[in-house]
């Protein structure tokens, strides 16, 4: 624990250092339970974290990731990692491309930092079962971080399509690389990433090799740069296994208004249904047409269920008031029902076509609220969603049959933020 102190010391004080220069501030967290309806959220590996970057006006960037690894099946073990890293992206423009080479150096940490009582910590406080596994016999360490990426890009309008290569190696730790394409808008820092990533642990604890192989594999990433709030979202098909997060940037309020028109948008919101859980959404918007996911997720019993909405939309403006904005939805896509035991093995799976009606209103006037070239606007909806076909299975336990109805209403927020990519 102490080591992970001072791990947080140093970015602190790199932090403080040119404090007049600074571009972003974000701090976040992040858990395996953000799924996107895509993971299969087995409350097992990289679990939860802890995040923070700082980027300078110079482009300089300093980031800390704290990350708990939980091993509840096999051996019964769990991990901690601290990692501290400074990156200096170096960039070469061409006629129509250019590259980017973005060096990495800085520490890492691995052991028992004390991340379960922290865990724990939040367990007692959400009313969820508190997890002890057992830290490894070998002490904890300190490693080189080091390495970095190289980019290739073209500008395609408002877009930057870029290949990428990056490589991280910790000495006596683990090495890994990682090759794809990824789409990047211009203003900002948003992507949508897919990746081929290999990792050659050391094996220095028993689990380290069983962590490393369910995050290989094909890769899909997205980052989005809000302002304010920054969401960020890695899964891999082949082992289920996913995670992402939320940061919040204490200085996108220092950046003066330039937005004028939105050329599109990123939605979020928070979805209650008849059984109190929260549906979490999530989706890009052009103009009306609207790419959706909502899900929710969770333990049943001595298994993991999982409910996720697939939805292509489209919305119809009743009118733009002085204080509200009504509307109404129309959604078609598919829901999935999933069921599986702590085991790995699948008790459900079920992908039904749906549709849906959602029915709202914007509040606030259209651009009360802007920050940089971002417009946000709060919303407030209810939705209903019909499932046909066989969705009840009698042999399954009562409660995941209660999450899988076939029809399901809602009620929730959403925060649209708006981007004028000029």
């Amino acid at each position: 624990m102490k080591r992970a102190c001072a791990i947080i010391l140093l970015f602190l004080c790199f932090s403080g250092l040119g404090a007049t220069t600074f571009e972003e501030v974000s701090f976040g967290t992040g858990n395996d339970w953000i799924t996107l309806g895509l993971g299969d959220n087995w409350d097992d590996g990289l679990s939860y974290g802890l995040h923070a970057t700082v980027r300078m006006k110079n482009r300089l960037r300093l980031t800390l990731a704290l990350e708990g690894y939980t091993d509840k099946l096999i051996h019964q073990q769990r991990y901690d990692l601290a990692k501290l890293a400074i990156t200096y992206p170096f960039l070469f423009d061409f006629r129509h491309s250019y590259a980017r080479l973005s060096p990495a150096g800085g520490v890492l940490i691995a052991g028992n930092l004390g991340f379960q009582n922290a865990q724990n910590f939040f367990h007692r406080i959400l009313q969820k079962d508190e997890l002890t596994l057992a830290y490894p016999q070998a002490e904890t360490s300190v490693h080189l971080h080091l390495g970095g990426e190289a980019a290739y890009g073209v500008r395609i309008g408002p877009a930057l399509l870029e290949g990428i290569i990056g490589l991280e190696y910790g000495p006596g730790w683990e090495f890994d690389w990682e090759a794809g394409l990824s789409l990047r808008m211009k203003k900002g820092g948003s992507f949508l990433t897919a990746a081929w990533r290999a990792v050659y642990p050391s094996d220095r604890y028993v689990s380290q090799s069983l962590q490393t192989g369910r995050y290989e594999g094909l890769v899909l990433s997205l980052f989005h740069d809000g302002g304010i709030i920054q969401s960020f979202f890695s899964t891999y098909p082949a082992s289920g296994y996913s995670y992402g997060g939320w940061m919040v940037n204490l200085l996108a309020f220092t950046k003066k208004p330039t937005y004028n028109e939105a050329h599109i948008a990123y939605g979020i919101g928070i979805f209650l249904d008849p059984t109190g859980l929260r549906n979490r959404s999530n989706e890009i918007i052009y103009k009306n047409a609207s790419l959706e996911v909502r899900y929710k997720n969770g333990p049943i019993e001595d298994s993991w269920f999982q409910v996720a909405s697939y939805l292509l939309g489209w919305r119809f403006d009743l009118y733009e008031g002085a204080r509200a904005a009504p509307y109404l939805k129309v959604l078609a896509g598919l829901e999935r029902f999933s069921l599986k035991h702590e085991t790995r093995t699948t008790r459900d799976e079920q992908l039904h076509p749906t549709i849906a009606f959602e029915a709202g209103s914007y509040i606030g006037r259209p651009n009360q609220w802007i920050i940089g070239n971002l417009n946000y606007r709060l919303r407030v909806a209810g939705s209903i969603h019909y499932v046909p076909g066989v969705t009840n299975r009698p042999a399954l336990p009562l409660a995941y049959r209660k999450q899988t109805p076939r029809w399901i209403f809602q009620i929730g927020l959403g925060l649209e933020i708006r981007h004028d990519l000029t």
